[in-house]
Formats: structure tokens, C-alpha cells, sequence
């Protein structure tokens, strides 16, 4: 089951992290630390994590108001972003912004700027506690502006202060300077877990844009890749087993055959030991009767024979038990039927025709083939 998590960490102090567990849109678990997925032998063991937002401290973004009226909106963040940056203290080389989408023109765009080092920093941090894929948002930009005077809140260990056309850390020393003769909302606690489930489902600015913008998990990820060699060697392995199966099934019917085949053949001659002497001595007995020695010899040189005359047909086909051949040939001609018999001849092999009768147009010659 996926679940989402909002998370509120502080610089350089994961212990006092705080993290809330989402589930269909209501906060299921709090905590502290960075354990926010359950363990192995938790009840809620195969969660996965869906969306994460991470609410950065207030004193990594500055956050700035900037109108841009008369251009697109496209246009007017680009310039915000630009404007923002230049205002900054510090290399702007050295600097990221991001700007939250204003679909009114003449309205201020609402910028964040922080170090490329934080981004860096920040983005590393969710590639180690398995949240990669996290939207970063200031704490500031989830205050709502309040239309006179301050609002100040808490997002989890992060105190923010805002007005209407900036936002401050609330923990710091200067901020009750600067806000000593103006009047504060204090936000409930109940409200800040409003605000945060909504800037889950639509974060009001994400820094993850430009070149740190989401991308997509790669295709082949290294635990992917794993899974698909251990699928591989499994298949290999079924393979193999299943040929194993088969080579025992084939050897043990083989082992059946060959005992019937001993059986049969001392019948005959009680001398015989395994299936290669039943082979070699019911030959034998055939040979001395006339035969061949076997329906597979005779056959094929009956069929090569066949093939002087394409007219000629073979019904039926027999071994007797001498080992002689007896099968019925039909021709339209009897020219046709004795030139097989002469090629058969010719090969080696001795004939006798036992009947031969007309079938209406059809000549049937019955004949009993044996090694010469």
C-alpha cells in the first residue's frame, strides 16, 4: 500500500526531524527521526512511500513578491526568478530560484532563492533517507498572507512569521525587532496540519525546478536489475529441472521398453540377456527363415523401388512372421506394377505375387517381398 509523508526537517539535525504518515487524506502516524517507513515486522509492513513533501526551515529561502504586469505568465516568472536572484546577496552563479505559478499577470509572483550548496545538500539528504522523489518547499510560502498585520506558525520544529509581502524565521533573534509593534495571528496547531495536507496535494512553490527538476526513475535501477538476473537464474534453474524431469521419464520408459523387449524375445529364445541381444538374435532367427531381419529394411528398399513408377500405389502393408514383407500395390497398368517388380528384383530382393485381379479400372497385384 502507498502512503504519502510530510516531512519537516532541521539543518544539520535529523533527531529533531518531524514527519507526519498520510493516508487516504488523514494524518494516520507522527514521528521523529528519519525512521518514517515502517520496518519489516511492522503491521503495516509493505508500505511504500507515494507523495513526499519535505518543508525546508525557514532560514535556508528568502522569499520574495515581485510583479511583472503587461507579460505572459511564462514570461513574468522567468523575469521574477531573474529579478529575485539580482536582489540577493551572493553570487547569483551560486544561487537557485524558483517561482510559484501566477495566472494573473498584474499579481506579484511569489519567488524563493536558496544556495545551490542547500539544493545540493537537501536533495542528497532525500536520495539517503529514500524519499528521492520529494517535492521542497520553504515553510514560509505555507503561511497564508494575512491582510494586515503578521501571522506566525509552527511546522513541526520550524517557527515561521509572515506578512503580506514577506516572510521571516520566527526563532530568530531579530524577528521580534522587526515585528515588536505589529500585530500576530497565531496559527493552531490543527490549521498548520490543514495547511500541510494541502500543500501535499498542491504545493504552493516547489524548488524542484530548472535543473533540479523531478525526473523520472530510470528504467534499469541496480535493484531492478538484480530482480531481473534472480529471474533469470530462477528460469534457468526451472529449465533445467523440468529437461532433468524429462531425461529420467525418457530413461525410465526406455528401461520399461527394453524389459518388455527381453520378455518377448525369450519366447523365442530363452538365451537372450538384455534388449541388444533380443536385437541381434531375433535377426538372426528372421535371416535364417528368408527374412530381412527387421520391417525397416525391407520397407525402404520396397519404397525406393516405388519410385520407378509414380502410377503405382501401396493400400496396405504387412510383416509376416518370418520376417518377409506382404503388401498390395494398384496401378491402372500392369506394365506400371512390373516395373516396381523388377526394380525390386534388381536391388536384391525376392518376390512372389500371391493374386493378382482386376478391380474395375484398377489392377491389384498382391506380392510377398524377402531378402534374396
Amino acid at each position: 500500500m502507498s502512503v504519502d509523508y510530510v516531512i519537516m526537517p532541521q539543518a544539520d539535525d535529523d533527531e529533531n526531524c518531524r514527519w507526519l504518515r498520510i493516508s487516504d487524506g488523514r494524518i494516520v502516524r507522527r514521528g521523529r527521526g528519519t525512521d518514517w517507513l515502517p520496518p519489516a515486522d511492522d503491521d503495516d509492513e509493505g508500505e511504500t512511500a507515494g507523495r513526499v513533501l519535505l518543508v525546508l526551515p525557514a532560514s535556508l529561502t528568502t522569499l520574495h513578491w515581485i510583479a511583472c504586469p503587461g507579460m505572459t505568465q511564462r514570461q513574468g516568472e522567468a523575469a521574477a526568478r531573474l529579478m529575485a536572484m539580482e536582489a540577493s546577496i551572493g553570487d547569483v552563479g551560486l544561487l537557485h530560484s524558483a517561482a510559484a505559478s501566477e495566472e494573473e499577470p498584474d499579481k506579484p509572483h511569489m519567488v524563493a532563492v536558496t544556495s545551490r550548496a542547500a539544493m545540493d545538500y537537501w536533495l542528497d539528504w532525500c536520495a539517503r533517507n529514500g524519499v528521492s522523489q520529494a517535492a521542497l518547499v520553504p515553510a514560509a510560502a505555507l503561511l497564508p498572507a494575512p491582510e494586515d498585520g503578521l501571522v506566525r506558525g509552527a511546522f513541526g520544529a520550524n517557527s515561521v512569521m509572515r506578512g503580506s509581502d514577506f516572510a521571516l524565521d520566527g526563532s530568530e533573534a531579530y524577528s521580534a525587532l522587526l515585528t515588536e509593534d505589529q500585530k500576530i495571528a497565531e496559527l493552531t496547531p490543527d490549521a498548520a496540519d490543514a495547511l500541510l495536507l494541502s500543500a501535499l496535494r498542491d504545493p504552493p512553490i516547489d524548488l524542484r525546478q530548472g535543473e533540479y527538476t523531478r525526473r523520472a526513475p530510470a528504467l534499469f535501477t541496480a535493484a531492478r536489475l538484480r530482480r531481473l538476473a534472480l529471474l533469470g537464474v530462477a528460469i534457468v534453474a526451472v529449465g533445467l529441472i523440468i529437461s532433468l524431469v524429462t531425461v529420467i521419464r525418457l530413461n525410465a520408459e526406455a528401461s520399461r521398453l527394453n524389459r518388455q523387449t527381453v520378455e518377448l524375445a525369450k519366447t523365442v529364445d530363452p538365451s537372450v540377456v538384455d534388449a541388444a541381444d533380443a536385437e541381434l538374435k531375433v535377426a538372426a532367427l528372421l535371416a535364417q527363415r528368408g527374412g530381412s531381419g527387421g520391417f525397416t529394411g525391407t520397407m525402404a528398399g520396397l519404397m525406393t523401388a516405388m519410385q520407378t513408377s509414380a502410377a503405382v500405389t501401396m493400400t496396405s502393408a504387412s510383416q509376416l512372421a518370418d520376417g518377409s514383407l506382404r503388401v498390395r500395390l494398384s496401378a491402372a497398368k500392369a506394365d506400371d506394377i512390373n516395373a516396381v517388380l523388377l526394380s525390386i528384383q534388381e536391388a536384391g530382393w525376392r518376390i512372389s505375387a500371391n493374386s493378382v485381379q482386376q478391380q474395375g479400372a484398377v489392377l491389384i497385384a498382391d506380392i510377398t517381398v524377402v531378402r534374396s
